[in-house]
C-alpha cells in the first residue's frame, strides 16, 4: 500500500498543464500602431511595414525555454500630419501565433479557447474586445497564443520626451512545457535604438531606452495579467530637427523585442534593470522601470 501511494505522488507531480507543451510551429510578430484618431491609415501602414524593406525579423527556439526575437525599423517616427509634430506610432503590439502540428491537439486547443472566450465578461474591460476572428489568423489558419501591448507616452509639451507603459499581457497557451503544479513565467526585453544627424550633419546613434520585464506565475486565459500599467522613466527620444509641414522623416528608430517563456523561479523581480541587454555606456536610460516589486 505504501508503494502505491509513493507512485501516485510521483505521477501527479509530473502531470503537465493541458495548455502547455503544445507541439507547434510559431511566428513571432511586432506591430507598431498609429493613434486611434488616424483610423483608416493604420491598416495600410502596417502592411507596408511587414512587407517592405523596413521590416527586419528573426526567430529562435530553444529546448528548455522558448525564446523569440523581432526587430522593426521605421523612418517616419514623427509626423506633422495634423499640423503639430507628434509621434506617428504610439502602440507596440507583440503577438505570437501557433500552428499545432497534431490535428487532435489543434481541435482541443480551439475548443478550449472558444469555451474560455464564452466565459469572458462582455459588459466591461478590454477582454470583451476579443473574438475568435482575433484568435484564428487567416489564411495561415494558426492561433494567437501570446499578446502584449506597450504604449509610447509622449510628454504633453514635447513629443521628443517619452516613457513606456506596459499595459496588457495575455497568454492563451504555450509551446513551453509547464507542469500542473507550476505556472508559466515570461521575460519581455525591450530595446529602442535611434539614429539621426546632429546639427553639423554628422551621424548619431544611441540606445534610447532598455527595459526588461520579468513576469512570474502567469495564468493562461484572456484575463489581462497586468493589473495596472508598468511605467518606465521618461527618456529623450530622437530629436525633432524640423517643424516643417512637408518633412516627415526625422531619423530612424528601431524597436527590438525579445520574449522568453520558461517554467520555474529564475528571477526575484517582476520588473528589473535589464541584465541581458546592451551594456552601451551611451544609453540615455540605464535604470530599470520606476516600479520594482519583489515577489
Amino acid at each position: 500500500m505504501k508503494k502505491l501511494f509513493v507512485i501516485f505522488i510521483v505521477f501527479t507531480s509530473c502531470a503537465v498543464n493541458q495548455k502547455s507543451n503544445i507541439k507547434a510551429s510559431e511566428e513571432f510578430i511586432v506591430e507598431l500602431k498609429r493613434p486611434a484618431s488616424r483610423g483608416g491609415l493604420l491598416e495600410s501602414t502596417l502592411q507596408v511595414l511587414f512587407s517592405g524593406a523596413n521590416y527586419l525579423a528573426k526567430k529562435s527556439s530553444k529546448t528548455l525555454t522558448s525564446s523569440y526575437s523581432q526587430s522593426i525599423s521605421i523612418n517616419d517616427y514623427y509626423t506633422s500630419y495634423l499640423g503639430e509634430t507628434s509621434k506617428t506610432y504610439n502602440i507596440i503590439v507583440i503577438k505570437k501565433f501557433s500552428k499545432p502540428v497534431i490535428p487532435d491537439e489543434e481541435l482541443r486547443i480551439k475548443s478550449s479557447l472558444e469555451h474560455d472566450l464564452s466565459n469572458v465578461p462582455k459588459t466591461r474591460g478590454q477582454e470583451s474586445n476579443f473574438s475568435m476572428d482575433d484568435i484564428i489568423r487567416m489564411p495561415e489558419d494558426d492561433l494567437l497564443n501570446f499578446q502584449a501591448v506597450i504604449e509610447l507616452i509622449s510628454d504633453k509639451n514635447n513629443p521628443g520626451v517619452t516613457r513606456l507603459s506596459f499595459n496588457e499581457l495575455r497568454v492563451l497557451f504555450s509551446k513551453t512545457k509547464v507542469f500542473a503544479d507550476e505556472d508559466l513565467n515570461a521575460r519581455v526585453s525591450v530595446s529602442i535604438e535611434g539614429q539621426w544627424r546632429n546639427a553639423d550633419g554628422s551621424p548619431k546613434k544611441a540606445i534610447l531606452i532598455e527595459q526588461e520585464y520579468d513576469f512570474k506565475n502567469l495564468k493562461y486565459g484572456f484575463e489581462n495579467q497586468i493589473s495596472e500599467p508598468i511605467l518606465s522613466p521618461w527618456y529623450y527620444d530622437i530629436p525633432i530637427v524640423s517643424q516643417s509641414d512637408d518633412v516627415y522623416s526625422y531619423g530612424v528608430v528601431q524597436v527590438n523585442i525579445r520574449l522568453e517563456e520558461y517554467e520555474g523561479s529564475k528571477s526575484k523581480f517582476i520588473n528589473k534593470l535589464p541584465s541581458i541587454l546592451s551594456e552601451n555606456k551611451n544609453a540615455i536610460i540605464k535604470n530599470g522601470a520606476s516600479t520594482i516589486r519583489k515577489l
